[in-house]
């Protein structure tokens, strides 16, 4: 399906969420000079010199300056700024900021901020507000602004449907090139950009595309549907969007068409909506893992500590099980203290293999690589994987340990082998722990690091401690 790139935001829009500390390095116009520029004139009240500097950024560079700072002094630099503000800032700020800021503006100036974006970035805006809010703004919204919105507002979070653009340009596939061309000049409800138009039936169905320069070359009786590009898959409503996102990457799609349960179009979703999804899915990956969230940087120190206490405490509970391993081995410890010496050394070794193996699978689950027909081949392969490690490890480590206790000729032979069956144990519960997660629905990547922690910890210190007290007792 060839496409044609639908810019309908500048090139900053395309880098949307980039978590730059920008104190550090600048972006495009925006310098740590001129932030601290800013910083010091809202100390000094100066608010002719704000306007000035803030006058000559565009949206990205300006949600990057309000990211830059403080709660407070954003609050005081959008206030300082007004409706002077223009309404494509706020959806390039970082979902946490976007909160903050809109909640220290009236309802009229939501309305007004809302009216002026196109329905995607609207309901991107308004999703993040409480139901009631959410209906009071939509209230008040231009007419077509308000179907369309009310729409996309009906289906499911992260889906086609809540993602897609209802500003696009559509004609019936029996028009002739004179006729599309007299309807562009009239000009009538046209989006302010665009580049493909996209064709149809009598029943409103998808059936091509046209991209705009193809369009204008075309003689004037030629009918759409003979010049069209027919190549096309249309994505469901109702489809998730990491599935969409997937489907850009492997198809090479730049745009694509999204129908409803008829068939019939409803939206467009753009290679630039799908750049920001892509970078929100992975960064939610990457933090869910550790237990943190992505808007922290910007968050309250109790925000944060609201949000990761339940983590650590389900780690805790882990930790507890491992303990209780422990717990049933302490008279062999207590009588062999270099026991206490070296457990650790199998455990943390455990969670590391376990957590490499667990950040290639999450990976591989969201980018689609890892499927039915390649699972037992990956299973396999990160057995061996673990097995391989394990034997080179075990071997290292109790040569280290039988020059470091050279009086106790079993230890060396205990850790070896309960080194090699942690490390390989632990390369299979990196790959089968997120697999049964993502089977039972569950997102591997919530979940996996606190089961992988009771395994390789558990399972390692009963390795370790079980064979000491089988060998030396």
């Amino acid at each position: 399906m060839k496409k044609k790139i639908k810019k309908r935001r500048s090139l900053p829009h395309l880098k949307k969420h980039q978590k730059k500390e920008q104190h550090m390095q600048p972006v495009l116009g925006l310098g740590p000079k001129m932030v601290n520029s800013v910083i010091i004139a809202l100390e000094e009240g100066d608010d002719i010199h704000i306007r000035k500097i803030v006058e000559g950024l565009d949206e990205y560079d300006l949600a990057k300056l309000i990211e830059a700072l403080t709660l407070p002094q954003r609050r005081q630099l959008v206030e300082i700024l007004g409706d002077k503000i223009n309404p494509e800032v706020f959806p390039e700020l970082n979902d946490v900021v976007q909160e903050q800021v809109m909640d220290s503006l009236d309802e009229d100036q939501i309305v007004h901020i809302v009216n002026e974006l196109d329905s995607d970035e609207a309901v991107e805006l308004l999703e993040h507000l409480d139901d009631d809010e959410q209906r009071t703004i939509i209230s008040q919204l231009d007419p077509e602004l308000k179907s369309q919105v009310t729409s996309s507002l009906s289906y499911p979070e992260d889906s086609a449907g809540r993602i897609m653009a209802r500003d696009f340009v559509s004609m019936p596939d029996d028009w002739t090139v004179k006729e599309a061309k007299e309807y562009l000049l009239k000009g009538q409800n046209l989006p302010e950009d665009f580049y493909d138009i996209f064709l149809t039936d009598s029943q409103y169905r998808p059936t091509g595309e046209i991209a705009l320069d193809k369009l204008v070359r075309a003689k004037p009786n030629q009918r759409l549907r003979d010049i069209m590009d027919g190549e096309i898959t249309p994505v469901d409503v109702y489809t998730d969007q990491e599935e969409v996102a997937h489907m850009f990457r492997e198809y090479g799609w730049m745009s694509a068409m999204v129908v409803d349960n008829n068939g019939r179009l409803v939206g467009v979703i753009t290679i630039d909506d799908v750049v920001h999804v892509i970078h929100e899915e992975a960064s939610e990956d990457i933090m869910y893992l550790s237990g943190a969230d992505e808007g922290d940087v910007y968050k309250s120190v109790g925000e944060i500590f609201k949000s990761r206490w339940i983590w650590l405490f389900t780690n805790l509970f882990a930790t507890f099980i491992a303990a209780s391993v422990v717990q049933g081995f302490q008279t062999i410890i207590a009588q062999v203290s270099t026991l206490a010496v070296l457990m650790p050394i199998v455990a943390s070794m455990g969670g590391t293999t376990g957590n490499q193996t667990l950040a290639v699978v999450v990976r591989a689950l969201a980018t689609k690589e890892l499927t039915s027909r390649n699972t037992l081949r990956m299973i396999f392969k990160e057995f061996c994987v673990g097995l391989m490690n394990g034997v080179i490890f075990a071997g290292l480590v109790a040569l280290v340990t039988h020059l470091w206790f050279p009086e106790q000729m079993k230890l060396s032979l205990i850790i070896g082998i309960a080194m090699l069956t942690n490390l390989t144990l632990a390369s299979l519960a990196g790959i089968l722990i997120p697999l049964t997660l993502n089977k039972l629905k569950v997102d591997p990547a919530v979940s996996s690091g606190v089961f992988l922690i009771a395994i390789t910890d558990s399972g390692g210190f009963f390795v370790f401690l079980g064979l000491a007290k089988l060998l030396l007792f």
